[in-house]
């Protein structure tokens, strides 16, 4: 026997389910990890730090944007990611100055390009303010 859709959507509203969108979390986050970091981090004034960042971005695999979850809880998928063409970009934030230095590279970074970004771009990019 058929049922329509707006019965299935008021029995998920009866059961506490709402619709939210969908938050992509990285399978690699640990939490405790986390914690410990910013235990260890909060000694130094935050003029001290210089944040680095990596992102990458690659053709997205599809994948759902609106999920159901009980109310007052996120909706959270472990999903990998597709990549074909990938750019990278790399970037150091001072928390007084702003983007102090930038680089995109096609493909993945590794660790000689991050090295030389460090050297070349960071500390150069830092000396000149």
């Amino acid at each position: 026997m058929p049922i329509h859709i707006s019965t299935v959507h008021r029995t998920f509203e009866r059961a506490g389910l709402s619709v939210k969108r969908v938050q992509k979390m990285a399978s690699e986050r640990d939490p405790i990890a986390e914690g410990y970091f910013i235990n260890h981090i909060s000694q130094y004034p935050a003029h001290y730090l210089v944040a680095l960042d990596e992102m990458s971005k690659d053709d997205r695999t599809y994948a759902r944007l609106w999920g159901r979850s009980p109310k007052g809880q996120r909706v959270e998928v472990y999903t990998p990611f597709v990549w074909k063409r990938r750019f990278t970009g790399i970037g150091a934030l001072a928390l007084d100055v702003g983007i102090i230095a930038s680089r995109v590279i096609e493909g993945s970074a590794d660790r000689e390009t991050f090295i030389d970004f460090l050297r070349n771009d960071v500390v150069r990019g830092w000396s000149l303010i």
